[in-house]
């Protein structure tokens, strides 16, 4: 699962990205821990943070999950999909908030993707 793990290993080293766009923003507005608002940049950042941690508690499996009925190449090459509209959202909400649903929409269409392999693959099973 070489290619599937690629994009969870892409995941994660978004994650620790935008955990140093956070950590930069707290530094740059001199926000102490463990605040977790008092600049509106920073807390852009910090949510956009949030919201990509929240998601990847549920894209990983399924993730990994998919590549039974999709395979390591397709279930890799959405799971880098995923990826890219998680960035597109990161970043688009670190600058004006209202922009992020084309980021959102990339992300989620590549997770209900994989949602929808994993899902088949395991009522497939128990039929």
């Amino acid at each position: 699962m070489v290619y599937t793990s690629l994009a969870a290993l892409m995941a994660v080293f978004l994650t620790f990205i935008f955990m140093g766009r956070v950590g930069k923003m707290r530094g740059k507005h001199d926000i102490k821990a463990p605040a977790c608002s008092g600049h509106e940049e920073f807390d852009r950042a910090f949510r956009a943070h949030m919201n990509h941690v929240e998601q990847m508690v549920m894209f990983l499996p399924v993730l990994f999950l998919s590549v039974a009925v999709l395979g390591d190449i397709y279930a890799g090459a959405v799971g880098m999909v995923w990826c890219v509209g998680r960035a597109m959202y990161f970043y688009a909400y670190c600058g004006e908030a209202s922009k992020r649903s084309s980021g959102f929409m990339v992300s989620f269409l590549a997770f209900v993707v994989l949602f929808g392999a994993s899902l088949w693959g395991v009522i497939s099973q128990l039929i």
